[in-house]
């Protein structure tokens, strides 16, 4: 980036502004004891080891670049810690956005019946956007970051940089309208248990904070590339030239998400295993069915390739699925044991066996 005055001897500085040097250091420690929190809730309290792996993933990044930042405002002419502090920062939101995606297939396969996707290919397909994001993301960032004397390459960054929080703003949009169709499944069933609501709200509030993170970002991307190319400095809008915005809707916002996943952590709500699912009749009781897996026959690639089945759409077919769901399944009664494979199979359900359950409340 090009040089800065940021006080009355016309030091050299990379930032526009006098950067607050206490606030990298207030969020790494709150960062670094939010990630013990979250290793215990995932790996010890919940074991919701995936979750907490992509959790812990994106917190160590954060950490390092508010720690990286903390060098770079005392060291203003560096390049690269700047560039270094500048990617990190920028890469830790859509890594946390990945964890809502592991969510979301959970409880799709909770709610088997009701999901418009394979359940286990959620995460890989908000996966593969993300990854495009990131990459998209780190290569704009480095670029527009560290290519200040070369207004051609800096411009390719900023180019690169809008279409990666562009992009997540759409992952993020087409997030929200798969929670609003379970919610909108769930309620015409007339079966919206309460835990299913706080994990869908929960969703709602966290991915409207990845968007809100998303389109102030692409504010400043915008206002980046609007600079007059002739100019030294390249920060000619209030987003780039206000640390507040930053701190405010970035770090603030990002890091009252994670918080709100751990008070709202979706091991509380949702089970461990994704062959778990609700009774579709009476909402509560949670059985042990064969998996997804068995219910959708298409390939594997197949699957991930067309998560949604548009082929069979579009030719008519629709959604063919083994409806595990409508046949007699074994009621979980959370030993681990029975999570085991071939503990669970199917068989075919009778009315006898429905009485007796209604009677009962046994399988």
């Amino acid at each position: 980036m090009s040089a800065n005055s940021t006080s009355a001897s016309d030091d050299w500085s990379l930032y526009p502004y006098n950067p607050n040097k206490a606030a990298p250091i207030a969020f790494a420690i709150i960062m670094s004891l939010l990630g013990c929190v979250l290793a215990y809730q995932n790996f010890h309290a919940y074991r919701w080891k995936r979750f907490g792996g992509m959790m812990l993933w994106a917190t160590l990044v954060w950490v390092a670049g508010f720690i990286s930042r903390a060098i770079s405002v005392r060291h203003t002419q560096s390049v690269g810690i700047f560039i270094a502090q500048f990617v990190m920062i920028l890469m830790g939101p859509p890594l946390y956005a990945a964890a809502e995606y592991f969510i979301l297939g959970r409880l799709f396969a909770y709610l088997p019946y009701h999901t418009p996707i394979h359940p286990g290919r959620v995460f890989s397909t908000f996966a593969i956007l993300s990854a495009a994001v990131e990459a998209l993301t780190g290569s704009g960032a480095a670029n527009s970051a560290g290519n200040g004397r070369d207004p051609g390459a800096r411009r390719v960054g900023l180019d690169l940089l809008k279409a990666a929080l562009i992009l997540q703003c759409c992952v993020e949009v087409g997030f929200l309208s798969l929670v609003g169709l379970l919610e909108y499944r769930c309620r015409k069933a007339r079966v919206f248990p309460k835990k299913i609501s706080i994990v869908c709200y929960v969703l709602y509030v966290t991915s409207l904070m990845m968007l809100l993170r998303c389109v102030v970002r692409a504010v400043e991307g915008f206002e980046a590339a609007a600079c007059d190319p002739d100019r030294q400095d390249p920060y000619c809008g209030p987003v780039s030239r206000n640390e507040w915005f930053l701190w405010t809707f970035e770090v603030a916002n990002i890091t009252l998400f994670v918080i709100l996943l751990c008070i709202f952590h979706p091991g509380r709500y949702l089970p461990r295993s994704s062959k778990i699912f609700l009774d579709p009749i009476d909402g509560k009781t949670e059985r042990l069915g064969p998996g997804f897996s068995k219910a959708d026959k298409r390939p594997l690639l197949i699957t991930i390739l067309d998560p949604f089945n548009f082929y069979g759409i579009l030719s008519g077919k629709g959604m063919v699925f083994n409806k595990f769901w409508e046949e007699y399944q074994p009621i979980y009664t959370g030993k681990e044991e029975e999570l085991r494979p071939g503990h669970a199979g199917l068989q075919p359900i009778s009315s006898r066996d429905a009485q007796h359950e209604n009677a009962t409340g046994k399988a």
